[in-house]
């Protein structure tokens, strides 16, 4: 990253940089003399227990005048970290990936389109509060086109990925080398992973200042048929093509106040699709090695109201999930859900009160792996959050916070945990951390 620093500050006054960045830390404590846990017994937890993380945006921008109009290529480089801290574990390390390296143009025709190819997050609208992306959310390494019409949104996005865990895309093998000295490595499977998506959107203002949007949403994912070596090349496993798809749609308004929002998420989603465009299905396969048969339902809600005073958070969710290996009983297979409200009190211009409210709930088809038993796992969680932040307002950032969880654990979700673990010994843990979150010029928190 400081080389990417330094070779903005070396270009020429004609290309212009921006520079964003999206992070957050904290130091948490059990008050037993522990490390402050993450309870979760849901895909989606609340964020407020999160790891650190670390994006930095370098924006490299520049302008064409031509004689219909203005011309602009941007090329946008996010390297991101996580991991462990260096001042924290002692260990010079940390987890480094490139979230995002692309190009975009847009103004090169006189229709309102822009371009864009290489590697990027791209995703649309969170359930902030959870943390996630509940519709569209890919990484992709392809290309895209944007077409925005007055009071149109129409996107195509198509990439690829080859992800190496578990020989299930790529498969490398050593074998003897044919000079007849030492061995080579060879490439014995190689499919890559389509991974496309198209959008529409309508924008409807309405009212004094307010905007109603209506958006669908589609993905398509194709994984081609290959043979992979097994058993030190003694046999062959044909593995056939696999696909997935997602219907979505979704309803937001804003505009009413400020920071004034709500979404409404509606995702259907099949086969890869189900199991996400980083995932390799590790189980849960159909008898033919193929997950054309999972299924994923999902609802969620995400807003925010506030005023001069005061404002209200609320995110929440529902799925059900089914995979691809057809057992009725199967753990694998569930409902889960979340719902997680924070009002905050603005207390001045640089400080607020906020409590936080939520609750987990997680109904598996099958029994715990655990203890064996049929369970429901539920968890419960209060926080007060009091902080120090850039201005009045439920997402104002930078913001320096101290935080106190109290969770609560059924007797179910506290099974959900191997006997060993902390969690699984009382009903009620303690979080107390103090922390910082910052978005600054952020092409991926707004």
């Amino acid at each position: 990253m400081l080389q990417l620093l330094l070779l903005s500050a070396a270009l020429p006054a004609m290309a212009e940089v921006d520079l964003g960045s999206y992070g957050r830390i904290q130091a948490s404590t059990d008050l037993a003399g522990g490390e402050g846990d993450a309870v979760d017994v849901v895909s989606h937890g609340t964020r407020l227990e999160k790891d650190p993380y670390l994006e930095l945006d370098v924006v490299f921008s520049q302008e064409l005048e031509g004689a219909d109009r203005t011309a602009l290529f941007e090329v946008v480089i996010t390297p991101a970290l996580s991991g462990e801290l260096f001042h924290y574990d002692g260990e010079w390390d940390a987890d480094l990936a490139l979230r995002n390296l692309y190009a975009e143009a847009r103004g090169f025709a006189k229709a309102p389109l822009s371009a864009w190819a290489g590697s990027r997050m791209y995703r649309g609208d969170d359930v902030h509060l959870l943390d996630f992306w509940p519709l569209d959310e890919l990484n992709t390494v392809g290309g895209g086109i944007l077409l925005q019409p007055e009071g149109w949104d129409f996107r195509l996005q198509a990439g690829l990925n080859r992800l190496t865990a578990d020989e299930w895309q790529v498969q490398w093998a050593e074998v003897p080398d044919e000079a007849g000295v030492g061995t080579e490595r060879i490439l014995t499977m190689d499919r890559q992973r389509l991974v496309s998506s198209a959008q529409a959107a309508r924008l409807l203002p309405f009212g004094d200042g307010n905007t109603f949007r209506i958006k669908a949403y589609g993905e398509l994912q194709a994984l081609p048929g290959a043979t992979r070596v097994e058993d030190d090349w003694e046999s062959e496993l044909e593995l056939p093509a696999d696909f997935g798809s997602v219907l979505g749609a979704q309803l937001s308004a804003w505009g009413w106040g400020h920071d004034a929002f709500a979404h409404l998420f509606l995702r259907y989603a099949t086969g890869l699709s189900a199991f996400g465009d980083l995932t390799v299905p590790s189980d849960g396969m159909s008898l033919d090695y193929t997950v054309r048969d999972a299924r994923e339902f999902q609802a969620a809600i995400s807003g925010n109201h506030e005023n001069d005073r005061m404002g209200v958070l609320i995110g929440g969710y529902v799925r059900r999930f089914m995979d691809a290996d057809g057992v009725s009983t199967d753990v694998d297979d569930h409902w889960e859900g979340a719902i997680a409200l924070r009002p905050t009190l603005f207390i001045s211009d640089f400080s607020s009160l906020g409590v936080e409210v939520s609750q987990q709930v997680l109904r598996p088809d099958g029994l715990n792996p655990h203890s064996r038993t049929y369970d429901v796992p539920m968890v419960t969680k209060l926080a007060v959050l009091p902080a120090l932040q850039l201005g009045r307002g439920s997402l104002a950032r930078p913001q320096i916070r101290l935080q106190y969880i109290l969770t609560y654990l059924n007797d179910d979700a506290r099974l959900w945990f191997d006997t060993r673990d902390e969690r699984h010994r009382s009903n009620v843990q303690h979080f107390v951390g103090v922390g910082a979150e910052w978005w600054l010029n952020s092409r991926n928190y707004r």
